[in-house]
């Protein structure tokens, strides 16, 4: 996926876990929804061993949409999100304090 993301609030989210025998991770828990600005349908998925695991990735999907989060945020592994929001995590700081920020 190119883009991120985004889910409005009060958007409904639907979802699915479609089985596909020829794949390492057979179950494919999917997550879709229209995005009110563009009118464009948006998806996030995810490959599963098994359905439990499929519908407990989608049951956290949902849980972290209710709670205001999108989709590939509540996915996004914690390098890359702070990779994303460095710059906001950094703004306002005095130079000669950026070095003992950056090596952590």
């Amino acid at each position: 996926m190119a883009e991120k993301a985004i889910v409005p609030v009060g958007v409904r989210l639907t979802t699915d876990i479609e089985y596909r025998p020829d794949r390492p991770n057979p179950y494919r828990a999917r997550v879709r929804w229209f995005d009110p600005a563009t009118k464009r349908r948006l998806s996030l998925s995810e490959g599963k061993a098994d359905e439990d695991e499929a519908q407990e990735w989608l049951q956290s999907i949902i849980e972290a949409a209710e709670a205001g989060l999108s989709p590939s945020l509540a996915t996004m592994k914690l390098a890359e999100y702070g990779n994303v929001n460095m710059d906001l995590a950094l703004r306002g700081l005095e130079l000669k304090a950026l070095d003992p920020y950056l090596s952590g």
